[in-house]
C-alpha cells in the first residue's frame, strides 16, 4: 500500500515537472515574440522621393540606301528558267561591282522555281484536276545597301538599263543606329540630372544616392526635303538621274529617374 502511494506521488511530481516546463517553453515563445516585434520595420525607413524625366535628341543624316530588286524568267523547263535568270544575275552582280559596291552590301533575298499550269475548260460540276504544266518561272531577289547615298538613284537607273523591271527603293536608313541612341541617351541623362537640380534648390531638400532609372526611346523618319523646281514649278533635274534627299532621322532618348531626397 505504501508502495502505491510513493509511486502515484512520483508520478504526480513528473507530470507537474512536465506541465513546467511546457509552460516555461511557451512563455519564453510569446516574450521572445513580443521583443521581436518592437524591432518589426525598423530596417524600412521611410523614404522621401523625387522623380525626374530627361529627353535627348540627335539629329542624324541617313548614311544608307537600300534597293531591293526581284529579277525573273520564264521558259518552258526548269533548266532554261534557270540558266536564263543566273545569266541575268551575273550581269546584276557585274554591274554592282563596277558601281563599287562591295559583296557583302550584296544579299540573296530569296529566290524559286514555280512551274506554271494550264487547264482545259469544263463546264460541268465534277471537273477532273487536269491541269498541265506548261511552263516555269525562275525567281530571285536581290538586296542592295549603297553607302554612297547620292549614287542610289544613279545605281537604279543603271540596274533599270539592265533591263530590271521590278526595284524598290531606295529607302534611306542610318548604318550604325546605336551610336546615335547612345548620344541621346547622354543628352537625356544630362536633361534630367538638371531638372533634378532646380527641383531640389525650389524644394529646399538635397539629392541623394540615385534608387531607381528607366529608358524608353523613338526613332523615326520625317518626310524628305523637295527637289528643286524652277519658278514654273517644274523640276529643273533632267534626263539624268536625279540625287535623291536623304531627309533626317530623329534618334531620341526618353529617362526617368528618381532620387532620394534628404
Amino acid at each position: 500500500m505504501e508502495t502505491s502511494l510513493l509511486n502515484n506521488k512520483r508520478i504526480n511530481c513528473a507530470v507537474l515537472v512536465l506541465v513546467v516546463v511546457i509552460s516555461l517553453f511557451f512563455v519564453t515563445k510569446i516574450v521572445n515574440e513580443v521583443k521581436e516585434s518592437k524591432y518589426i520595420g525598423r530596417d524600412v525607413s521611410s523614404m522621401n522621393t523625387i522623380s525626374v524625366s530627361g529627353e535627348g535628341e540627335v539629329l542624324a543624316v541617313s548614311d544608307i540606301a537600300t534597293l531591293s530588286m526581284t529579277l525573273s524568267k520564264e521558259a518552258q523547263t526548269s533548266k532554261e528558267a534557270q540558266t536564263l535568270l543566273n545569266e541575268d544575275v551575273t550581269k546584276v552582280l557585274t554591274y554592282l561591282k563596277e558601281k563599287s559596291i562591295e559583296d557583302k552590301d550584296v544579299k540573296s533575298e530569296y529566290g524559286g522555281l514555280t512551274p506554271k499550269y494550264s487547264y482545259e475548260k469544263c463546264y460541268t460540276y465534277s471537273c477532273p484536276n487536269n491541269g498541265k504544266i506548261t511552263g516555269y518561272t525562275a525567281t530571285q531577289t536581290i538586296s542592295v545597301k549603297v553607302r554612297e547615298v547620292d549614287n542610289a538613284n544613279d545605281i537604279r537607273t543603271g540596274l533599270a538599263d539592265l533591263g530590271v523591271t521590278d526595284i524598290t527603293g531606295p529607302t534611306f536608313s542610318i548604318d550604325d543606329e546605336e551610336a546615335f541612341q547612345d548620344e541621346a541617351r547622354a543628352k537625356a541623362i544630362e536633361d534630367a540630372k538638371i531638372k533634378a537640380k532646380v527641383l531640389a534648390l525650389e524644394l529646399g531638400v538635397k539629392l541623394g544616392k540615385i534608387i531607381s532609372y528607366n529608358e524608353g526611346g523613338d526613332f523615326y523618319r520625317p518626310m524628305y526635303e523637295k527637289a528643286m523646281m524652277d519658278a514654273s514649278g517644274v523640276s529643273m533635274l533632267s534626263s539624268v538621274a536625279p540625287v535623291l534627299p536623304k531627309g533626317e532621322n530623329k534618334v531620341t532618348s526618353n529617362i526617368t529617374i528618381i532620387y532620394e531626397i534628404r
